[in-house]
């Protein structure tokens, strides 16, 4: 990291490579040498490999940003899946597995993967509406007949005593 900084002019002598646990201090972008090269241009928008061979092949590569898995209803749907196949039988050879895991991969119903897709979308939507981690819990449970949570959520929690 040294070399990189230095070809660039932003060494200098004292400079840490990372901060404790990597929690830099909050709007400094030079504490460390990995923040400092974080911030450079060309490394923010470098794609990551996984993108760059999922483009390559021709798809759109979209990526949920980094939230809880109430957010994400892929993770969700993964969750079933290994419920349902840690409830099966134990399998020691790989091709048993691979077909076990197939076998569970296709008997999560389409019905289901659509109610966790649904169930993100609320989550995301309360989120937006500005609630609070367990203000988005509640609105979620109560509203969970609907898309999206209704615009005068904020008087329901105020109402039920949530706010």
């Amino acid at each position: 990291m040294q070399v990189i900084l230095d070809e660039r002019g932003l060494w200098r002598a004292g400079l840490r490579a990372e901060c404790k646990d990597f929690k830099c201090a909050e709007g400094v972008i030079d504490c460390c040498c990995h923040r400092t090269l974080f911030n450079q241009p060309d490394f923010q928008n470098v794609k990551s490999h996984l993108e760059e061979l999922i483009t390559a092949r021709g798809h759109l590569c979209d990526f949920y940003p980094k939230f809880h898995c109430k957010l994400n209803f892929i993770e969700q749907y993964w969750g079933a899946v290994k419920l349902l196949y840690r409830s099966g039988p134990r399998v020691h050879k790989m091709e048993d597995m691979e077909k076990h895991v197939s076998t569970c991969l296709d008997d999560i119903p389409l019905l289901q993967i659509r109610r966790y897709a649904n169930r993100s979308a609320r989550f995301m939507d309360a989120y937006t509406k500005g609630l609070t981690g367990p203000q988005a819990v509640w609105a979620t449970r109560k509203y969970h007949g609907h898309r999206v949570v209704p615009n005068s959520i904020l008087e329901a929690l105020d109402t039920a005593g949530k706010i």
